[in-house]
């Protein structure tokens, strides 16, 4: 089966059954401390995307599965939230705490069948909802802006001729609600695509003060774009690096002005999007495509794309590492 992703794979990108039902949180006796590691069984999930509901649960995806596992504070193990093949792959995964559901980016790498926005109930793992990308998008990843939820548009690789990088947007009638909603083009501006074949914007990151972050996953540029008065977009501009990232994939906010940026051969790094000057705060991660933060604990989702994209084998287990923010973060 890795043979048969990887090629597709080189240029997109980058178990037992457990109840979806909510199970009561651990009592103080029984939490076990965080641990520096979380493992994922199987030896083909590759995790793609990573996501923290409010109360600290966990969702990972998988890019070659579908599936989707959930980890627990004072648990720490993995539980099924959505069995393989609920999705044809997992790529971005985002909780969205208003709405009580998790919406995942549904892909596949053959591109042969439409990337689409689904919702599924934190609750009880139905899909509530779902949204068809249109004119052969390909859905990266997820965050929200406001009540409204942002895609990256990573394009189909197989057209011909090559499609423009775009930020697409969903808006529902309802902020607590996933249904009737309308996903609509939000920015196509030409500096979202990198000038070359292949995966254009990928991670994609809000700040909460009117600005969207995007990165381009061949370029390795990151791009931002602001919010109107009126809620469309801006302009895009490039931010100047002190560094060109490296097959950048996944970002979130650190902080009011520091991203945090996974880079594929095994970095992850923060980067003063004022400046453009980058700190690596770990080496040592093994093929990271995510991260999310949690209180002083950065997870990282050890995805290993690189290696499904050679046709090498995973190192098994699959992971989810966790660094500690440094001191002052």
């Amino acid at each position: 089966m890795i043979k048969r992703f990887s090629a597709a794979l080189t240029v997109l990108c980058a178990a037992f059954a457990v109840s979806a039902v909510a199970a009561p949180a651990a009592s103080a006796e029984t939490r076990a401390p965080r641990p520096d590691t979380l493992t994922i069984p199987g030896d083909n999930y590759y995790p793609e995307s990573i996501s923290a509901a409010a109360g600290g649960d966990l969702y990972v995806g998988s890019i070659v599965t579908g599936a989707v596992v959930r980890f627990r504070p004072g648990v720490w193990t993995s539980e099924e939230f959505l069995p393989a093949g609920t999705n044809i792959g997992t790529a971005g995964v985002l909780v969205d705490d208003a709405r009580k559901v998790l919406w995942t980016c549904n892909i596949d790498l053959s591109f042969q069948t439409p990337t689409s926005l689904r919702a599924f109930s934190l609750a009880t793992g139905e899909r509530v909802a779902e949204y068809v990308f249109p004119d052969r998008g390909v859905c990266a990843d997820l965050a929200l802006v406001g009540g409204a939820v942002f895609a990256t548009d990573t394009t189909d690789p197989t057209a011909s001729p090559a499609l423009p990088g775009r930020i697409l947007r969903l808006t529902t009638p309802s902020g607590t609600s996933a249904k009737n909603g309308t996903l609509s083009v939000w920015s196509a501006d030409p500096l979202l695509t990198g000038g070359q074949a292949g995966l254009q914007i990928n991670g994609i990151a809000y700040d909460g003060r009117g600005t969207v972050f995007v990165t381009n996953y061949s370029s390795g540029k990151l791009v931002k774009v602001r919010l109107s008065a009126d809620g469309s977009a801006g302009a895009a501009a490039v931010i100047p690096l002190d560094r060109a990232f490296v097959n950048p994939d996944g970002i979130r906010m650190l902080d009011a002005y520091r991203l945090l940026v996974t880079e594929n051969p095994g970095r992850l790094s923060t980067v003063d999007v004022r400046t453009g000057v980058s700190t690596v705060v770990s080496d040592t991660v093994d093929q990271p495509t995510s991260v999310v933060r949690v209180g002083r604990d950065l997870w990282v989702a050890e995805g290993q794309v690189l290696r499904l994209q050679r046709g090498e084998a995973p190192r098994i287990p699959f992971t989810v590492r966790r660094v500690p923010a440094p001191f002052g973060w």
